[in-house]
């Protein structure tokens, strides 16, 4: 290490030391002690990937495995740290010191797995520019395995599934553990399955319910992800939606015509209401042939579970707030009112 910036590191410790005496400088000493006086069962510490220095001292004190995240981000400089921290778990307890932590931190960590966070509600692309920013692999690559319909061990599509459909909509969004060499089937494996796990029983079963197919309410799901977001207003909007379809009705849903736009290249919001595609509900009948998104649980809830209502339309304005009307005067003049007209 250079002289220079270990004088610059290590001053302020001995302003610590001269200006305040002993008492002073017993505190720094303490700060780098274990918490513990004895040694506790070891957990497993995360280092994210892309995470600072600074993030990692506050973590540690956070989960009560160092004393003080300054004294501990300034000794772990001087022992140069940060160019040899790597993204992983480490095996950690609160009876180490500073310095057996930053002995540990320099080393190899137990698993170089990372947690990656797919938050739910966003279509395949979105997910794939995601993965890619996090470093994983090519958006294209993702988008690949997410449109052909290959087969993944262990994952059965739902009933009423059409032949040959994408994975759209089942690329459940989660956080995941991840190596950093994980491959784009290998993640949507893991999110078919995690999609398996946790809605697919809970969708078989309470489709018939509603009258639609196990497939039909992840379609209808996404949906109401896409124009909704709180669980309150998601019931609600289902319910709409089921009774636009009850009085053969078309939804007539901005996202699902935002959604055929983007799938021409048209990342815009404006919505054409006259654009060709069979995912534009203002021109075609009944739900689109597949999801928009991957919805989640709420959402997947709400269609399950639909408020009832006698709402057959709703105006969902910037600041998230929904408002519903029986009428299409109702409808029309929520919209004049709000200035959208």
């Amino acid at each position: 290490m250079r002289r220079g910036k270990l004088f610059t590191l290590v001053l302020p410790l001995l302003v610590v030391v001269v200006g305040g005496g002993a008492e002073l400088a017993y505190y720094a000493h303490s700060q780098l002690s274990p918490v513990r006086s004895t040694q506790s069962q070891k957990l497993l510490f995360t280092v994210a990937r892309n995470e600072s220095l600074t993030e990692v001292a506050s973590s540690l004190q956070h989960q009560h495995l160092i004393r003080n995240s300054f004294f501990f981000k300034l000794y772990a400089d001087v022992k140069d740290l940060a160019p040899d921290l790597k993204a992983g778990k480490f095996a950690l307890d609160s009876g180490m010191s500073v310095s057996e932590i930053v002995t540990v931190l320099k080393g190899p960590p137990q698993s170089q797995a990372f947690e990656v966070t797919v938050p739910d509600g966003l279509r395949a692309a979105q997910e794939a520019q995601l993965l890619q920013a996090e470093g994983l692999f090519s958006a294209s690559s993702y988008l690949k395995e997410v449109n052909q319909p290959a087969v993944f061990p262990g994952v059965t599509s739902l009933p009423g599934t059409p032949a040959g459909a994408s994975w759209e909509g089942f690329a459940f969004g989660d956080t995941f553990q991840v190596l950093p060499r994980i491959t784009p089937y290998q993640m949507l494996q893991k999110q078919l399955a995690d999609f398996n796990a946790r809605v697919r029983q809970k969708i078989i079963a309470g489709a018939t319910a509603v009258g639609l197919t196990p497939y039909q309410v992840v379609v209808l799901a996404s949906i109401v992800s896409a124009e909704a977001a709180t669980v309150h207003d998601r019931g609600l909007v289902a319910g709409v939606f089921f009774n636009r379809l009850h009085d053969d009705m078309m939804l007539q849903s901005d996202v699902t015509v935002l959604y055929a736009q983007s799938l021409a290249g048209d990342d815009s919001t404006v919505v054409n209401t006259n654009f060709a595609s069979p995912y534009n509900t203002y021109l075609n009948a009944g739900l689109p042939p597949g999801p928009i998104d991957s919805p989640g649980i709420t959402a997947i809830n709400a269609v399950l579970h639909p408020t009832p209502s006698d709402y057959l339309y709703f105006l969902a304005l910037p600041d998230g707030k929904v408002l519903y009307s029986v009428t299409l005067a109702e409808h029309n003049q929520q919209i004049q009112e709000n200035g959208l007209g």
